[in-house]
């Protein structure tokens, strides 16, 4: 079943944070970065959630990281990124790497999965920003 609010969206993207480092370890890199999609993807609908925004589940908009960055409102300008290992994830993430045994990422592995962590904290950050304002607006 899909998480129903933010706080179980959040929860869905550790644990697929904790697969990439599982995969990480067995050195499987394409797994690695599929799964560290899925926690960023996570990461976005958590925000959406707490946004009231609505947001795909299913189906291939439900993965389509460029759509759900889009909706958030977020820019590339907003945080730094100067090797592309966070923008790889919201231009050309997809879950068709599930079917990968081998892919030649234009960025380092280590670089990548950096990026994504760095990526799930920011957007996890924006999320408790945005809590903390709407609360003392209240």
């Amino acid at each position: 079943m899909a998480p129903n609010t933010a706080q179980e969206w959040i929860d869905v993207a550790k644990e697929r944070a904790a697969d990439v480092e599982a995969l990480k370890q067995r050195l499987n890199p394409v797994g690695a970065v599929y799964m560290a999609g899925y926690a960023i993807e996570c990461s976005l609908k958590a925000y959406l959630q707490r946004e009231g925004k609505p947001l795909p589940t299913s189906g291939s908009e439900g993965h389509n990281l460029k759509g759900l960055w889009k909706a958030s409102g977020f820019r590339f300008g907003d945080l730094p990124d100067t090797a592309g290992e966070k923008t790889f994830y919201i231009e050309h993430w997809n879950t068709a790497l599930r079917y990968e045994s081998a892919y030649d990422f234009p960025v380092p592995i280590e670089s990548l999965v950096e990026g994504a962590k760095e990526l799930t904290g920011w957007i996890q950050k924006q999320i408790r920003r945005r809590s903390i304002h709407k609360r003392k607006k209240q």
